[in-house]
C-alpha cells in the first residue's frame, strides 16, 4: 500500500518510515525541509509541505491508501495552526479517497478532560479527523524510553550516571520506544476494521523508576542512581531553561505542572498499560527495556 507519513523529519516519523518501508510498503515522507532518505538501500520518496499548505497536501494525498499522522506538540507551539492542520489533512484525505488515518497522539489522551491543554488539543484533533469522514485509528503512547536520551533527561544520565525523572517512587510506567509505536501504527494500518478505536499503548514491561534504573544499569554496564523528581522541582528547572527563548514561560509551566501532577496522581494510572488486550488486536513483538538499552546508549559514552 502507499503510505504518507507526516512529521517524517522527527524521531517518531523516522522510525515509522523505517518500519513501513521494511514491511514492503511504498512510503512518502512529508516534512517542511526533507532530506534524501534511504532504508536498506531503498530510496524513500519525499515531499516538502507545510501543514498550512492545503493545496500541496491535497496533491500529495492523491492515490494514497493510508496516512501515518504525527503532528507537532502544542505544549510548546501555538495550538491553533496545529489543530487546523488536523482538520485540513482530514478533509484532503476525504477528497482523495484515503482509506485510513492512523493518528499518533504522542501522549496519553484520557477520554475525560482534565484542563490540560495539550491533551484537549489532541482530543480535538482526533475529533476533527473523524469528523472528516475518513476512518481513523488513534494510537496513544505513554512515556517514551527514547526521551531518556534527549532533552532534560540526558545530561544527568550522561554526565552523572543518574536517572532523574518526574515520577513519584511508586508510579508504575509502561515505558515504550519509538520503534514499537511505529510497529503498532503499522499493525493498525493493516486493520481498517479497527477504525474508530483509541488504543492507549505502552511497552511490554511496567516498572517504577528504581526498577527502570536497575535495567539500564545492567544493559549499559554502569552503576546508575536515580532521583524521583518532584513536580514542583521539575517545573522550576524547566522554567529556568526556557528563559530568554521567547516562549510563554508562565503558561507553559502552569500547564506542565497540571499535566505531571495528573500523570503522578491520577487514579486511572495513565502510564500503566495492560498491553495484553492491545496485542491481541495489534499483534507485534514489543521491545523489552534491557534490549532497547543494549541498542541505544547515551551520546558520548
Amino acid at each position: 500500500m502507499r503510505v504518507v507519513i507526516f512529521g517524517a523529519s522527527g524521531v517518531q516519523g523516522a522510525h515509522q518510515i523505517s518500519v513501513f518501508s521494511r514491511a514492503g510498503h511504498d512510503v512518502v515522507a512529508i516534512s517542511r525541509n526533507p532530506k534524501p532518505l534511504e532504508v536498506d538501500g531503498r530510496k524513500i520518496e519525499t515531499f516538502a509541505a507545510n501543514f498550512s499548505d492545503k493545496a500541496t497536501i491535497s496533491k500529495i494525498l492523491k492515490g494514497v491508501d493510508v496516512i501515518s499522522l504525527n503532528l507537532p506538540s502544542t505544549s510548546f507551539n501555538p495550538s491553533g495552526p496545529i489543530v487546523q492542520a488536523a482538520k485540513d489533512i482530514g478533509e484532503a484525505a476525504k477528497q482523495n479517497g484515503v482509506k485510513l488515518i492512523v493518528f499518533n497522539t504522542s501522549m496519553p489522551v484520557p477520554e475525560e478532560p482534565h484542563d490540560i491543554k495539550a491533551q484537549d488539543d489532541r482530543r480535538e484533533m482526533r475529533r476533527l479527523l473523524r469528523e472528516s469522514g475518513v476512518p481513523v485509528i488513534s494510537v496513544q503512547p505513554v512515556v517514551y524510553l527514547d526521551n531518556l536520551l534527549e532533552g532534560w533527561a540526558l545530561p544527568s544520565i550522561r554526565d552523572e550516571n543518574r536517572v532523574v525523572y518526574c515520577h513519584k517512587p511508586d508510579l508504575k510506567v509502561s515505558w515504550i520506544c519509538h520503534h514499537d509505536v511505529a510497529q503498532l501504527m503499522l499493525a493498525a494500518s493493516q486493520r481498517p476494521e479497527l477504525a474508530g478505536r483509541n488504543f492507549a499503548v505502552g511497552g511490554p514491561e511496567t516498572v517504577i523508576l528504581s526498577q527502570l534504573t536497575e535495567k539500564l544499569s545492567k544493559s549499559w554496564g554502569r552503576k546508575l542512581t536515580y532521583e524521583n523528581q518532584t513536580v514542583a522541582d521539575f517545573c522550576d528547572k524547566i522554567s529556568k531553561t526556557m528563559q530568554g527563548r521567547g516562549l510563554e514561560t508562565d503558561r507553559i509551566v502552569t500547564q506542565m505542572f497540571k499535566a505531571y501532577t495528573y500523570y503522578n496522581e491520577a487514579p486511572d494510572e495513565p502510564f500503566n498499560i495492560d498491553m495484553g488486550p492491545v496485542l491481541k488486536e495489534l499483534p507485534v513483538d514489543l521491545t523489552p527495556i534491557e534490549e532497547w538499552a543494549r541498542m541505544r546508549k547515551p551520546p558520548g559514552w
